[in-house]
């Protein structure tokens, strides 16, 4: 991995560190590799050039801080085209509806979270507890480090594997209902007996079928491996 890439995974690293302590953060860094090793399938390609538009979604947020409804609306556009892309593989019976429901939630998290993090307001609303921020940032994290390794020769098993278990997890809890994360929350003070909640990483979460096939088709599209 070349000192460009091992930089951003640090810099994503610094900002997700900076967003679970509770501060403001500065715009998230979002320069993503391109790859050579695209997979000859040109849907996944569509979608995988959507995974990795979040440094021109940044730039185009950042250009229009004087016009915000310009930023949303690059926001909205990207969001269309990895619905659109996703819309494809269901018809040609490539990808299920529900599996196919899951990814666009994870990518509207996402790049919800980079649009976010490069308008002038960078903080999220306070609140006791809110793993939405945190979950969103690892997933960024995770695609990013994903589109690197797909440049190298040498993939590690293990390392895609905690990719992939990372992923699951943030996919899961981005597709619970708003009922649903509420109860969690409730439950995680309740059992805390007060503000000390814990990390988003230690909590238990249900993981669906669906939440892992989602995870497994989006490292696979990250890697550039054909289906």
């Amino acid at each position: 991995m070349s000192p460009t890439r091992r930089q951003f995974i640090r810099n994503v690293g610094i900002a997700l560190a900076t967003l679970v302590m509770g501060r403001c953060q500065p715009p998230v860094p979002t320069t993503l590799p391109t790859s050579t090793m695209l997979p000859k399938h040109p849907i996944r390609n569509r979608l995988r050039d959507c995974w990795l538009a979040f440094e021109r979604l940044a730039k185009q947020t950042r250009e229009s801080q004087n016009d915000p409804d310009a930023g949303e609306a690059a926001l909205r556009e990207l969001r269309a085209k990895h619905q659109a892309a996703l819309d494809e593989m269901v018809s040609t019976d490539e990808l299920s509806p529900a599996v196919a429901e899951q990814v666009q939630a994870a990518f509207d998290a996402a790049s919800y979270h980079i649009w976010r993090s490069n308008t002038l307001i960078t903080c999220y609303a306070p609140a006791l507890i809110n793993y939405s921020p945190t979950s969103s940032a690892q997933l960024v994290e995770q695609s990013a480090a994903l589109a690197a390794m797909a440049q190298s020769s040498a993939l590690e098993p293990s390392t895609v594997e905690k990719a992939q278990a990372a992923i699951e997890r943030d996919i899961a809890f981005l597709n619970l209902s708003q009922d649903d994360v509420q109860l969690l929350y409730d439950s995680l003070i309740t059992a805390a007996g007060g503000p000390g909640v814990p990390p988003f990483d230690e909590v238990e979460l249900g993981v669906t079928a669906e939440a892992i096939e989602a995870a497994r088709f989006l490292v696979s599209l990250l890697l550039c491996q054909d289906p």
